[in-house]
């Protein structure tokens, strides 16, 4: 038992060999170097938006209750006819911070909705 605890030791101690060798400050400098040189990884292409789809930039829009307007975040809406887009969830917000829920659903194209 006690040989073979000696023998696996032993062996970690050869494969480690490369690795316990001192680096000059020389080394230390060229692989620091070459490190920084290295060129960075590619960043994968962008998913291209479904044609479909149509981006609605932030805007401002009066609501009941709310004559200041409340603020509506930028989202996509998906088409489904010339008159109907779906919009997803949206989080307004109102000028005091007031943070509302609004659903999905079907609506009329943002240029011509007078809410969210």
């Amino acid at each position: 038992m006690r040989r073979g605890a000696a023998l696996l030791a032993g062996g970690l101690l050869v494969l480690q060999g490369g690795a316990a060798q001192p680096t000059t400050p020389a080394q230390a400098a060229r692989q620091i170097t070459e490190s920084s040189m290295r060129p960075l990884p590619s960043v994968p292409p962008r998913e291209v938006p479904r044609p479909d789809t149509v981006w609605v930039p932030d805007r401002w829009v009066p609501l009941p209750g709310a004559p200041q307007g409340v603020h509506v975040p930028g989202h996509w809406e998906r088409r489904l006819s010339e008159r109907e887009y779906w919009v997803p969830p949206l989080t307004l917000t109102a000028p005091p911070g007031v943070q509302q829920a609004w659903p999905a659903g079907l609506r009329e194209p943002a240029e011509e909705r007078r809410g969210p």
